[in-house]
């Protein structure tokens, strides 16, 4: 069984969420965090080098270099550190990020004393039993931090304790000239400047940095550092097991003094943020293929709705209907393809409307052939008759009468014959429209007086009265055909109307047409030869007899071309007479 367009979009699209969720749970568990790592360590060092750079050109100033510093700590949460071979501190703002108070001694003179072991965090005093406070006496007895007006603190005491500094007395042993550095300050606490630590561990890059500096500085320089190269080193912080990485580079030497920067950075532990993830991700990974299934559900309806559209058109097309129509506005190539599919439907919809048209002109020609050979066959049957007796009288020399009294009728038969076989091709061409109309405009009452010219001989003859009022307007239409109609309507009234009858061709506006009335008296028709006079070789006359009608067929061509303008037309009894009529449309120039 063949599965659905739906169902493939749906499996497709749920298929391909889950395969990508589950690379990514590889790649998450396998090498995010190597990623993690390079990637951080290459931008630290990148930025390093670039701000140490940076730190030796005379392009900048002291103000912009410390803003720089600035940017680089918060954008790496990295600490930077510059300083020379004697361990002298280039960039004193590096101790901004220590917490400290300020001291004022007798003489007014104000010292920076760092007191990180006795602040936490929150920038609170671990021990609330054990702190100082502002305008309280203290003597301090500590390191002066070379190239800094920092005090690192070996002892502070005051009215009731006495605060012992580890670091401080490490810091002690790092210089040589100790007796230099010593510092003793006795004063009064003026102000505090401590930090509150929002980002926890990464905010102590720079006590962390300032201890591998100590470690540095002991080590007497011995590592070796060529300049403009990255000395790297990478290690676990054993009291809480996290990766610290250290960048050393010697950016300048200036005569004999030589200028490095140091920078430090800890890595996070993703790894173990992983492994606790690792837990959840069966519920994670259900909950998403659950969303995933109804996004992929109300998608795939979404997209399917109009394909589906298409194909139902599509195959009532396939099936000649082309009924429907497609109403897809998406603005993509499904909106394209559904005006194509409209337009097809409506092309092959005119086509085959155009070869049913065909098929049915073709049909109806063939069946008027065959009516015409028929008719035509009976209607010489007569005069075809009348012509080969009288010629066997000639023949014969059998003569009752004149001999040329033969001869005429025969002549007058063959020219009948001939007039039938021109009407009958003209009715042809209007009816199987190989004729083609040639519309003008004109004038009706000058058309008319023009057209009724050639009668005045019949109507003295018959000593009839011709009567003609008509509206002094223009028409529209093929004026020698409305001529030909004119000129049938009249000569039949002429011809049926006894001698000194009147004939009428009258007018009247209606709206936008114009309707010609043409009135003959002293003679009405049968009501089966009002319904039947516009029918091919029918003659109220019923003997057939051609002294008192035609050939038959004037009043079907004069219907032909009746309707061929669109015209309005018709044949009633009226008071002692007979009434045809018909309509032209009034032009407008």
């Amino acid at each position: 069984m063949k599965s659905s367009i739906v169902e493939k979009i749906f499996f497709s699209i749920t298929g391909i969420f889950v395969f990508i969720m589950l690379i990514q749970m590889l790649f998450q568990n396998v090498f995010l965090e190597d990623v993690y790592w390079n990637t951080k360590v290459s931008k630290v060092e990148r930025d390093f080098i670039g701000l140490s750079d940076d730190f030796i050109s005379k392009d900048f100033s002291n103000e912009e270099i410390n803003q720089s510093i600035v940017d680089f700590t918060e954008d790496n949460q990295s600490a930077i550190v510059f300083f020379d071979e004697t361990g002298t501190i280039l960039n004193e703002n590096f101790f901004d990020s220590f917490n400290s108070i300020l001291i004022k001694d007798d003489s007014g003179i104000e010292h920076k004393i760092i007191v990180d072991f006795l602040v936490d965090e929150r920038g609170s005093y671990r021990n609330f039993g054990r702190k100082l406070r502002l305008n309280e006496e203290v003597s301090v007895s500590g390191v002066l931090i070379k190239g800094t007006s920092y005090i690192m603190p070996i002892e502070i005491k005051s009215s009731k304790n006495t605060y012992i500094n580890e670091e401080g007395e490490m810091l002690l042993e790092f210089y040589e000239e100790v007796e230099k550095q010593f510092a003793s300050v006795e004063g009064k606490i003026i102000e505090e400047n401590f930090l509150v630590r929002e980002s926890g561990i990464f905010s102590y890059q720079h006590e962390k940095l300032f201890r591998e500096l100590m470690n540095f500085i002991n080590d007497d320089f011995s590592k070796s550092i060529s300049i403009e190269e990255v000395l790297p080193n990478r290690f676990t912080e054993e009291d809480s097991g996290l990766e610290i990485i250290t960048f050393i580079r010697e950016v300048q030497v200036e005569g004999n003094k030589k200028i490095y920067s140091m920078a430090l950075f800890t890595l996070a532990n993703v790894h173990d943020a992983f492994v606790i993830l690792n837990g959840y991700y069966t519920y994670i990974f259900l909950a998403q293929f659950l969303l995933i299934i109804v996004l992929a559900f109300l998608f795939t309806k979404k997209v399917t709705k109009p394909l589906l559209t298409l194909i139902d058109s599509a195959k009532s097309i396939s099936e000649l209907d082309f009924s429907k129509r497609t109403n897809i506005d998406t603005d993509d190539e499904l909106s394209v393809l559904s005006d194509s599919l409209n337009s097809i439907s409506t092309n092959l919809s005119h086509a085959m409307n155009e070869l049913e048209k065909e098929a049915e002109r073709k049909a109806k020609n063939e069946e008027r052939m065959r009516n015409l050979l028929t008719s035509m066959s009976h209607e010489f049957k007569t005069p075809l008759g009348i012509i080969s007796g009288f010629l066997d009288v000639v023949r014969h020399k059998a003569y009752e009468k004149d001999p040329d009294y033969y001869l005429d009728v025969i002549s007058e038969e063959i020219e009948k014959m001939n007039e039938l076989v021109l009407e009958t091709i003209q009715l042809s061409k209007l009816e199987t429209g190989s004729y083609e109309m040639n519309e003008t405009s004109f004038n009706l009452d000058e058309f008319v007086n023009r057209s009724l010219k050639k009668f005045e001989m019949s109507i003295e003859g018959k000593n009839q009265k011709l009567i003609v009022d008509v509206k002094q307007v223009k028409v529209k239409g093929d004026i020698k055909k409305y001529e030909q109609v004119l000129n049938n309507f009249v000569s039949n009234g002429i011809r049926y109307s006894s001698e000194g009858e009147t004939i009428e061709v009258l007018s009247k506006i209606d709206e936008n047409l114009v309707y010609i009335y043409v009135r003959n008296y002293g003679v009405v028709l049968d009501d089966e030869d009002l319904d039947k006079i516009w029918d091919r070789y029918y003659r109220t006359e019923k003997s057939r007899n051609r002294e008192f009608g035609g050939s038959g067929l004037g009043l079907t061509i004069v219907k032909t071309i009746l309707e061929l303008h669109g015209s309005d037309y018709g044949v009633r009894n009226i008071d002692n007479g007979v009434e045809f009529y018909f309509s032209l449309e009034l032009s407008e120039c």
